[in-house]
Order: structure tokens, then sequence, then C-alpha cells
């Protein structure tokens, strides 16, 4: 504990999250499900560290990937046969617990910072690759299907998130199970960013 009362911790929170999300735009591009739908649903990853500044409010700096499909109506639109969009984005998040006492530990938390959004249009090629094969012991040419890119949409902007989860304690192993749901909002140019992920992770 400094003089400035702040006691540090900057491996907690910290650790991978996977996420089971219904997310994307709304407004003129929707993905949400009361609209037609222009981004898919997906997964996210996010890392991160952090200091308590109180027994009750803590703040952290996190990175989160998120990665998901795009809708069939903008594809059709944009006439392509497939694409895939992602964003990614930097984050200063406060959270206050209400409960620091028990296993069961319930909170509020908000985030502020920097989000940047890419949309890709792809079309499915074959091309050639030069493999070894174990089994039979040899090398042979054969084709394989990728992606190619025919173009990109890249936006950013300054953006911001509120929501509530709880964590809990699993055992004696200093790792804790956590759910959290947050609403996301970015000004990404004309078509803003709205996301509302829901996510189950570990703490460490």
């Amino acid at each position: 504990m400094g003089a400035s009362g702040i006691q540090k911790r900057p491996l907690c929170p910290c650790g991978a999250e996977l996420v089971l999300a219904d997310y994307g735009s709304k407004g003129p591009g929707s993905t949400s499900r009361n609209d037609s739908p222009r981004l898919d649903n997906g997964w996210h990853i996010t890392v991160g560290g952090g200091l308590n500044v109180t027994r009750h409010l803590e703040t952290t700096l996190e990175y989160s990937y998120n990665g998901y499909g795009v809708g069939r109506k903008v594809l059709k639109e944009a006439q392509v046969p497939d694409g895939n969009s992602h964003l990614w984005s930097l984050t200063v998040n406060p959270k206050l617990r209400l409960n620091r006492r028990g296993n069961f530990n319930p909170y509020v938390v908000g985030g502020v910072g920097y989000y940047r959004r890419t949309v890709e249009f792809t079309r499915p090629v074959l091309v050639p690759v030069f493999i070894f094969d174990p089994f039979l012991g040899g090398f042979f040419n054969t084709f394989v299907q990728a992606d190619q890119k025919l173009g990109d949409i890249t936006r950013d902007g300054v953006g911001g998130s509120l929501g509530a989860g709880f964590e809990t304690k699993l055992s004696k192993t200093g790792l804790k199970f956590y759910t959290e749901a947050r609403y996301h909002y970015a000004d990404t140019g004309r078509i803003p960013t709205r996301m509302v992920p829901v996510t189950f992770g570990i703490r460490w």
C-alpha cells in the first residue's frame, strides 16, 4: 500500500475469455435480431490487467478481439460470395464490486476507449500446395481451398461500454469463474458499432 492509498495488483484480473454473443451494429445497417441481420454471431477473446483503487473499486486496461461473419444481405448488396469481419478495442474499465466478503461477487462495470472495425469481402479459390503425407511417406502436389480477399472497409472511433456481471471463487485454486454482459457503443462513422456480448471466463 503506497502513500496514495492505491494497492497495486498488476496480474488481477487477468486472463482469457470466450464469449457466446449476439452482437453487431444497429442503425442503417443492423445486426440486431430485430432487424435484417448484417453481421452474424461470433466470439471474442479479451486479456487485461489492473489494480485495486479501494476495497470495492478497481480499474483494468483490456484488449479485446472480436470475430464474426457477414450476413447474406450484405454479401448480396456487395455482389460478393463471402466475407468476414472483426473488431478490436483497447479500453480502460472501472469496476464497482458490490460484495467482497462472500464467494459470490456481483459487480457493475463500464469502459471507454478506442474501437476499430474491419469488414472483408472474399471469394473461395483453389491454390496449389506442396505437402508431405506422413502416412504415405512422400511429398506431392495438391489443391486446397483458400479465401481470396476482394476488398475491405475499416472504420474506427471512440466508444464505451456499460454492464454487469458476477464472479465466484473456484475452491482454493485462486481462480475465479465469471459471467458478464455489456452493451458496447462506438462511433465508427455512418454505421455506429453496437454490440452486446455475453461472456463466460476465468480470472486469476
